[in-house]
């Protein structure tokens, strides 16, 4: 038991339950474990049971019902869905369950009050409810009736999922923006316009939610606890503010066990490198606040709290009562094992990429975790990974992300390994997130690879040169080429001009740019790498063939979060539909929607035009040792999660 993490690792009583730890697993289920079943599958009850062993106190899991969706032929929606009205999968919800209490955890039903039966909408009103996407704009249009019946449901469900064997629920109350109308749009000042007893005040406008509370405990008693996932402050002008969120803690003691505070839209609840800093989470404020009022219930926190030794340091001051800790049990699968064996600096670090978090777009290399290549595969890689029969000697060739996974997988698997280096520094392409602040989750992740490698038994080469001769001298038994990708120059005129930048190459040169900077090419390293260059005091303006700026990059949370940095940035413009013709000395020619010639004056160009693989020169090495693989970039250009999956899935062979 580590003694550094006594504050987190110390049980806390609520009620008559005795919680494990100060650590919340909130729902936070990745969307590629969980296919077209109705019930809990394999994977995802694998993956809930080792959040509840890696520590989790409390562990959530989301109750969505879509059996009208189901029957009228439709399609999962944001979360996995589960068809609650066939008894036949109450056996996997149970086993599911089950697993979590194996380790001494807490399950919890997570319930969003949607649906209001017998809701007709008012003439006003376009669609139906109820929905995903609340039509309702102010809470006036809800009748009394319509009230009692949600809480009347909410009941229902609670009692069914007691009955199931959860021991506590975890009841949405925030982002009111688009969702939620069942509590969350009645606390918020900008959507509750009401002047009776369910409006003015924040006793007023939570009182719903409170009433809510009341008949679960009266129903379900005292000891299934409710965890309340509250607003904590909205960013708009007349939203919740913390006094609201302060004067409402005190009006849900006795009610509410657990005050968990969200942000107040979905995105900084969700934090990036955009909106985010290291160190200082997007709730702290207001969780803060809470506590110091005094108020009689647990207080607890979401909106990036991963990192065990910042939240050591939030308990020890007092700031909070737990913390809720999503995405870093999915980047890492030991995530609480290596806190209770004081090992943080080898955990890894979340990147903050929302690719767990993407229901929406199609492919493989879209729904995983980045960091962390097992991560949808774990259920299965006893089956698909063997042994190795003997200790090999394997030679990696490039110390970028891929390189470096492959070294320490076929190290962790007893290998031999060489690790060679043609610079003299480790990290390869990711070396660029040295210098955005934006980037600084992705720094940690490349730092943590790094230490990970120096201090494993891999013998690493530094400013040395892989050639095939070398490596066939060397009597390898396998060869990993991890060599990256070179930038792709367009076939444009003036595209070798001696203003053209590469975007790698502007890293660490951004005084060596003119003040007037065009990008060419609007995807997320073009839009990034002008961002960088307009927050360094450039002036810049990214052409762009595509509709949008960036359409590449994570669609759910990131990107959003993304487009209000560079729309915030003064220094930054853009341009859709814009087909660049040639780069002059004086900046870029482009036909734009219109197919008018048109001109951009710059001073300096980047061409951000994509990447090809240096598969030839990794070619070459085949025949020098008994294996041959190619990973990451050299084998297709791609980004951190296609890399560091390709690399341990080589490794993995050997």
């Amino acid at each position: 038991m580590s003694t550094r993490f006594s504050h987190l690792l110390s049980p806390i009583r609520i009620g008559s339950h005795i919680l494990k730890s100060r650590m919340i697993a909130p729902q936070a289920l990745p969307h590629y474990l969980q296919g077209s079943e109705p019930y809990p599958g394999d994977a995802t009850i694998a993956h809930v049971a080792n959040i509840a062993r890696n520590g989790a106190a409390i562990v959530a899991f989301g109750a969505w019902d879509d059996t009208d969706q189901r029957k009228a032929g439709g399609t999962a929606s944001h979360f996995p869905m589960f068809d609650y009205s066939d008894p036949a999968n109450e056996t996997y919800v149970c086993q599911l369950v089950d697993c979590i209490h194996f380790y001494d955890s807490l399950a919890s039903i997570y319930l969003m009050p949607l649906e209001m039966p017998n809701f007709q909408p008012q003439p006003s009103m376009e669609k139906p409810f109820p929905m995903w996407f609340s039509p309702v704009e102010k809470v006036s249009e809800i009748t009394r009736e319509m009230i009692d019946d949600m809480i009347a449901l909410a009941v229902k469900k609670c009692l069914y999922f007691k009955q199931l064997g959860f021991d506590m629920v975890s009841l949405q109350m925030s982002y009111r923006e688009f969702m939620h109308i069942g509590v969350s749009k009645f606390f918020s000042p900008l959507t509750n316009d009401r002047t009776d007893e369910y409006g003015g005040s924040p006793a007023g406008r939570g009182k719903v939610a409170l009433d809510m509370c009341r008949a679960i405990k009266e129903a379900c008693g005292r000891d299934f606890l409710i965890d309340l996932w509250i607003a904590g402050e909205e960013p708009d002008d007349g939203g919740i503010t913390v006094e609201d969120t302060v004067a409402f803690a005190k009006c849900a003691e006795g009610l509410v066990d657990i005050l968990q505070i969200r942000g107040g839209n979905i995105n900084p609840v969700h934090p990036t490198g955009f909106n985010s800093e290291e160190g200082k989470p997007v709730t702290l404020h207001v969780a803060r606040a809470v506590k110091a009022s005094g108020a009689n219930l647990v207080v607890a926190a979401a909106g990036g709290y991963g990192d065990p030794v910042w939240n050591e340091k939030f308990l020890a001051e007092g700031d909070l009562d737990m913390v809720a800790v999503g995405r870093q049990f999915i980047c890492d699968s030991d995530y609480g094992r290596k806190i209770y064996e004081d090992r943080p600096e080898d955990i890894v670090p979340c990147q903050r990429c929302a690719k767990c978090h993407v229901p929406y777009e199609k492919g493989p290399w879209i729904f995983v975790c980045s960091g962390n290549p097992k991560m949808g595969l774990a259920n299965r890689l006893d089956h698909m990974i063997s042994p190795p029969a003997y200790r090999k000697k394997v030679a990696v060739v490039g110390g970028g992300i891929a390189g470096m996974e492959a070294a320490l997988t076929a190290i962790q698997r007893g290998h031999q390994v060489v690790l060679y280096e043609k610079t003299g520094a480790l990290g390869g392409q990711l070396l660029h997130a040295d210098y955005p602040a934006f980037k600084w989750p992705l720094r940690n992740f490349k730092d943590y690879m790094i230490r990970q490698i120096l201090k494993s038994n891999v013998d690493l080469h530094l400013n040395e040169a892989a050639t095939p001769e070398k490596i066939r001298a060397g009597g390898f038994d396998a060869v990993i080429l991890a060599c990256g990708a070179s930038p792709r120059r367009p076939a444009i005129p003036g595209a070798d001009g001696g203003n053209v930048w590469m975007p790698i190459d502007v890293y660490g040169n951004e005084e060596k740019l003119g003040h007037r900077v065009s990008v060419v090419g609007g995807g997320e390293i073009g839009a990034e790498t002008g961002l960088y260059l307009a927050e360094c005091g450039h002036q810049v303006t990214l052409l762009t063939r595509q509709e949008r700026v960036a359409p590449n990059a994570t669609c759910t949370h990131y990107r959003e979060m993304f487009e209000e940095r560079w729309e915030a940035e003064p220094n930054f413009r853009y341009v859709t539909r814009a087909e660049t013709q040639a780069v002059t000395e004086g900046g870029v020619i482009y036909r734009d929607a219109a197919g008018e010639m048109q001109e951009v004056q710059a001073d300096s160009v980047v061409l951000a035009g994509g990447r090809e693989p240096d598969s030839e020169f990794a070619l070459q090495f085949y025949g020098s040792a008994g294996e041959f693989y190619l990973v990451g970039d050299c084998k297709k250009p791609g980004n951190v999660q296609r890399c560091m999956r390709s690399a341990f899935a080589a490794a993995s062979r050997i």
